[in-house]
């Protein structure tokens, strides 16, 4: 009998510390979702990037989830001290072998801090442009033009030149027209500026640049450079060139193109 009443007592022991241990887990849950559910009313009242507010979110939910973990196994009548040196150990270890991944995690938290982006931004990193889709902790996505997904290694990303086409509200659009040797100077530069500062999408409050910059074999090169909004940037840069070449031909205004001229010569038989 004896034997049979401390094995009920160690079952009911063990049944009040599984129950405690699933309160803590409960509470603990539920405090996380209300931590969670104050951030993302927070997350709306900012104007802080979406990329940095779900990354910080995710460390939230790892950090929530080991304290929630240590105290429901401390409960359970697991040395949590232990435990910890245990995990601390461990971690060490963890962290020679995967060195190179705790850099990747190192390198996404540098991103955050730095903000050289936000999402959507048009950016180019290691010979790969894209617009920002969203950064992990150890990766970040980007999206190419031609809607492909391309996965980077946050080392790369911290560690590499990073050009970010969207981070200023005006682009300057840089062309060069190459015309005939026999066109007049000053007419063709005025039908240049005339194109360019036409589009709707031209930047007025910032003359454009047209000048005479190169001459060619069998052309000179006129080069224009003009501002435009950020978003507007490659259909008002396609524009000046298809509208330029209706110009030209309206004008009569050639546009060269490579020739060699041979010239034989016969030689008299004697």
């Amino acid at each position: 009998m004896r034997t049979t009443e401390k094995y009920l007592e160690k079952l009911f022991d063990l049944g009040e510390h599984l129950i405690a241990a699933a309160i803590i887990v409960l509470i603990g849950y539920l405090i996380y979702r209300i931590v969670a559910k104050m951030f993302d009313k927070f997350i709306e009242k900012t104007q802080y990037d979406e990329i940095v507010l779900r990354f910080i979110r995710t460390i939230i939910k790892l950090s929530f989830g080991i304290i929630i973990g240590i105290m429901a196994l401390g409960e359970l009548g697991v040395n949590v001290t232990t435990l910890i040196a245990i995990f601390t150990t461990a971690a060490a270890a963890i962290a020679l072998a995967f060195k190179d991944t705790l850099a990747e995690l190192v390198d996404g938290v540098k991103i955050m801090l730095s903000r050289p982006f936000v999402k959507g931004d048009l950016i180019e990193v290691d010979n790969v442009t894209g617009r920002i889709q969203e950064i992990s902790l150890f990766y970040t996505f980007l999206l190419t033009v031609d809607n492909k997904k391309i996965v980077i290694p946050n080392s790369v990303m911290a560690n590499s030149r990073l050009i970010n086409y969207s981070s200023e509200d005006f682009r300057r659009v840089d062309l060069a027209f190459d015309v005939d040797y026999d066109c007049d100077i000053e007419y063709v530069k005025k039908l240049i500026s005339d194109v360019a500062t036409s589009s709707p999408l031209c930047e007025k409050s910032i003359p454009p640049f047209v000048r005479l910059t190169e001459y060619k074999d069998s052309s000179i090169t006129f080069t224009l450079r003009v501002w435009t909004r950020t978003d507007n940037y490659e259909e008002f840069k396609f524009n000046i060139v298809e509208d330029m070449k209706k110009t030209f031909d309206e004008h009569h205004i050639n546009i060269p193109y490579p020739q060699l001229d041979v010239h034989m010569i016969q030689e008299k038989s004697s």
